[in-house]
């Protein structure tokens, strides 16, 4: 088994810090409108995605660069962000921050995230339960197929929309579970699609993606997700061939 087998599990890491999240969300308000990154990949400024789109989402740090002094405002929490995954602070490309916007309550778009290792962590998640539809792909693939964009998405109902309309995926649908409010995961961007669930509008949830450029860490990550896979089986989600 390796990582690609693995839709989602909880990871073995060290335990996510005490955040103080007012003080943080305070940041991410204060910065979101101001941040702009001409290269970043994600759907938010898309114009069909844009009003479905379920996340407040700032780069405390991108192209290997902290911005408005995170790491001196939350030392602690930017040191965790690669210290988790056994890396250290020059192999850190980039992190995302997406808490999930206070109105929003149902379910997100089906997506696949562009970056290559699927290292994700909560720092606050008041619904744990549930908190993500996982789609599998029909086909095993072993690099993350390109995804065109769905131009009937603004016509499908939620529990339909998706961002894409190009790969083949199976009826069934899991859901994950984190094992504790703050935690790490990793989730599988190459044989499965995914989509945020949120019960109530007005609860917390704050994701992080973090994302590595260095292939020499490719086979430490791969290991991580297997252990972990392995330890926490009974929350851990692997992908099997449709019946």
């Amino acid at each position: 088994m390796n990582a690609l087998d693995i839709l989602y599990t909880p990871l073995d890491t060290i335990e996510v810090p005490d955040v103080d999240i007012p003080r943080l969300l305070e940041w991410v308000a204060n910065h979101t409108s101001s941040q702009q990154i001409p290269e970043r990949t994600d759907a938010s400024k898309v114009p069909e995605v844009s009003k479905f789109y379920p996340w407040n989402i700032i780069y405390p740090r991108h192209n290997s660069e902290w911005k408005y002094d995170f790491d001196k405002e939350f030392s602690q929490l930017a040191e965790y962000f690669y210290k988790a995954f056994d890396m250290h602070e020059k192999d850190l490309f980039s992190v995302t921050l997406l808490p999930v916007k206070t109105e929003f309550a149902g379910m997100g778009f089906w997506h696949s995230d562009p970056d290559d290792y699927g290292l994700r962590m909560y720092l606050e998640n008041q619904e744990p339960d549930d908190f993500l539809q996982i789609r599998p792909t029909v086909f095993p693939y072993n690099t993350r197929p390109q995804f065109g964009r769905d131009a009937n998405f603004n016509n499908k109902s939620p529990h339909d929309r998706t961002f894409f309309n190009t790969i083949k995926l199976q009826d069934r649908t899991f859901s994950a579970t984190l094992r504790k409010p703050k935690q790490t995961f990793y989730l599988n961007n190459v044989r499965a699609v995914h989509a945020v669930q949120a019960f109530h509008p007005g609860t917390i949830r704050i994701a992080a993606i973090v994302s590595s450029l260095n292939r020499n860490l490719k086979q430490q990550f791969n290991d991580l997700v297997v252990r972990s896979a392995e330890k926490y089986s009974d929350l851990a989600i692997l992908w099997k061939p449709q019946e």
